[in-house]
């Protein structure tokens, strides 16, 4: 049955969700009687859904063309990169004095649950529920958000070289230093550990590129 008063917001979640697991690749025509269908849901909250992935960098809509599934050329991820380094090294050094027992607790019961994840879409999840939990404490939330629109535009691609069982060694030791230096209370050292781990997120993502 047709739901009316299916929010856009969540519709776009579950867009997103699709388009991060590769149910449309890059340059796919997103049109909105299929999405209505597929989702049970009349066109209205499918066109606000499509804004909202457009504001995101998911989703580029054209006049007469409709919307598409947005590429990224590699020079825009190393841009996006270099800027998600910027950002989160500045919000991790704001928030290292500020952890808490408590708040350190929860950051490493979500990395243990992220290290037992086989589903691909809990996993992403999982990585970022660590680095916005790792983040919050720095009391910046207009950073936060363009951190997290940042990281919306590659989460795809990271995902699809990046299974949960494909890196979990590595990808945990990483997470592991970086938790580790936090709650040692060495700004710099967590630094260092985030820059690597972003690094080496960002080569991962290119590779990605390359074989689309």
């Amino acid at each position: 049955m047709r739901s009316s008063f299916t929010s856009a917001a969540a519709i776009a979640d579950r867009l997103r969700t699709d388009i991060n697991t590769g149910r449309w690749v890059d340059g796919s025509c997103l049109r909105q009687d299929e999405l209505a269908s597929i989702y049970g849901v009349s066109r209205i909250p499918i066109r606000e859904a499509l804004n909202l992935l457009r504001e995101d960098g998911l989703v580029v809509i054209e006049p007469n063309r409709g919307a598409y599934v947005a590429k990224l050329m590699p020079a825009e991820v190393e841009e996006i990169f270099d800027l998600r380094i910027l950002l989160e090294a500045d919000t991790l050094r704001r928030a290292v004095s500020k952890h808490s027992r408590r708040t350190l607790l929860r950051v490493e019961a979500i990395q243990e649950q992220l290290e037992l994840e086989d589903s691909k879409a809990a996993w992403i999840d999982g990585d970022r529920a660590f680095h916005d939990a790792l983040y919050a404490p720095c009391d910046r939330p207009q950073t936060l958000e363009l951190i997290g629109k940042l990281r919306t535009r590659i989460e795809r691609y990271g995902l699809s070289m990046l299974r949960p069982g494909s890196r979990r060694k590595g990808w945990a030791k990483e997470h592991r230093q970086l938790l580790d230096a936090v709650i040692a209370g060495d700004q710099e050292a967590a630094i260092q550990a985030l820059t690597v781990h972003l690094m080496e997120t960002r080569d991962i993502v290119c590779s990605a590129l390359l074989q689309i």
